[in-house]
């Protein structure tokens, strides 16, 4: 027989501070893939998940803490919806929060308590990174979702500027920064505890999941937006989104809660090497990492807004599709982000993660003129949904594996704070700006093909920062070592 059968199937134990299943499969020298692929179809183990570990001729399979992870996916799924709302209902909160009978004004001004909360994320970045690099990973993450409760469901209750004046105004706009806080410590905190919980050969598939839910995240907060503010809906019924979203983080707390701590900050803790001034550290042995983390993080979010907040406006000036037809177009274009992200996560799991993007931001300067002169001589609405879908296949090809580069950027002791500082600086830089920087270009030029400038010098950014990083593949803990040392010592 090739499988023992003097052990029983599965053994549970503790080693250290956190569990691991293994399953023990042969104790002979040789091993057949082949019996192997037959055998686990059979037992249902889930092989993205797993990782073997060969000890005196015997095979273990040791699989990692996937309620954990899809906890952390969960309440970055929530967290993203509470963001998303208010992009959604900027037109309806102008109307309730500043009404300074000018539309244009009243848009202006609501649309740029928006874009306050990008430039309170890197803020974030410092505040929650430091924390989760000082006191945990999983404490940070519960203090993020548990403070985005409180402005969340302040929106949803907030009397208007007709009944409390000035006052609703200031409080909306705190709000806003509060969220804008809160969630600079989410997208690299997330990233950054999913690629310490698996082993190396699967991070980039694995992290792919975390664009996958802060996108789908996105559309379900337009989706509830857009119905709540249908016209059958009640006149207070855009405030229902908001208080469905508090109700939905504080569910998302209690599930965090349940969450394991990752292996590689137990490690730092066991031997009490935690940093005591993360963002202090960072700047002055990593500063050049940190600007490669800026330019993987603005190139990523200026992909994404292209191909999508940007081409809204081009639907409706250009082409003349109502908002909200040019708003379903969009939510197919994000689920089509959804369902493509896995795909290039694993893509890139077969080539190394770094060589994938650098191939990715290639073939995007070679492509980004062709594609955008596409645009400019084709502006239908077929044309236009062709150049969506292929410029969305290349930014998800660079965009989906983002999540796994984290662990590659900084030593674990201050990975938190440089990953979510970095990012984040990126996202509010580059990223943010995206839309209104191409909208400009392409009236200021009067051409389409003006905005793939912009794109082009992003890109450009984004390549030089994943060629030139200073990788720490010698500092990141490897899974198989770790789990060796503590199995079999």
């Amino acid at each position: 027989m090739f499988f023992s059968h003097r052990y029983p199937q599965w053994i549970r134990f503790y080693v250290g501070l956190y569990p691991f299943q293994v399953k023990i499969f042969t104790n002979q020298r040789k091993f057949s893939k082949k019996i192997f692929k037959k055998s686990t179809r059979r037992r249902k183990v889930n092989l993205f998940y797993s990782h073997f570990i060969h000890h005196h001729s015997r095979i273990y399979m040791v699989t990692v803490d996937r309620k954990s992870i899809a906890s952390s996916l969960l309440g970055h799924l929530i967290e993203r919806y509470d963001v998303a709302l208010y992009g959604c209902l900027a037109t309806v909160m102008s109307i309730h929060y500043f009404p300074t009978g000018n539309k244009d004004v009243a848009m202006l001004a609501s649309f740029g308590t928006f874009a306050a909360g990008y430039f309170m994320r890197p803020l974030g970045g410092i505040l929650f990174g430091s924390y989760g690099d000082r006191y945990g990973r999983k404490k940070a993450f519960l203090l993020s979702v548990g403070l985005t409760i409180i402005p969340t469901t302040i929106m949803g209750l907030l009397p208007t500027y007709a009944e409390i004046g000035i006052a609703a105004s200031v409080i909306i706009f705190a709000c806003r920064l509060a969220q804008g806080l809160c969630v600079g410590g989410e997208f690299g905190g997330v990233g950054v505890y999913i690629g310490e919980h698996v082993p190396a050969n699967r991070v980039g598939f694995s992290a792919s999941f975390v664009c996958a839910f802060g996108i789908l995240g996105a559309v379900f907060g337009t989706a509830l937006g857009s119905f709540c503010i249908a016209w059958f809906m009640p006149a207070w019924g855009w405030r229902l989104p908001f208080l469905i979203g508090a109700l939905a983080t504080l569910g998302a707390y209690f599930i965090r809660r349940r969450m394991q701590e990752t292996p590689v900050f137990k490690q730092i803790e066991q031997s009490k090497t935690q940093c005591h001034s993360p963002l202090r550290t960072v700047l002055k042995q990593d500063p050049w990492n940190i600007l490669c983390a800026l330019g993987v993080g603005g190139c990523g979010h200026s992909l994404l807004y292209v191909s999508t907040l940007y081409l809204n406006d081009v639907y409706i000036n250009k082409i003349g599709l109502t908002l909200h037809e040019s708003l379903m177009v969009n939510t197919l274009i994000f689920l089509y982000w959804v369902l493509l992200s896995p795909v290039m996560g694993y893509i890139s799991d077969r080539f190394d993660l770094q060589n994938f993007m650098q191939k990715t931001s290639l073939c995007i300067l070679f492509l980004v003129f062709p594609l955008f002169f596409m645009l400019d001589k084709a502006t239908t609405f077929y044309g236009t949904l062709i150049f969506q879908v292929l410029f969305s296949t290349l930014g998800v090809a660079f965009v989906a594996p983002i999540s796994g580069l984290f662990t590659r950027l900084f030593p674990p002791k201050y990975r938190y704070t440089g990953v979510a500082f970095g990012i984040t600086l990126g996202q509010a830089i580059l990223g943010g700006t995206t839309p209104l920087i191409c909208i400009y270009l392409a009236k200021s030029w009067g051409s389409l093909v003006a905005p793939g400038v912009y794109i082009f010098i992003t890109t450009v950014i984004g390549f030089l920062s994943v060629t030139f990083l200073r990788r720490y593949d010698d500092a990141v803990m490897s899974f198989q070592q770790d789990t060796e040392n503590r199995c079999f010592a």
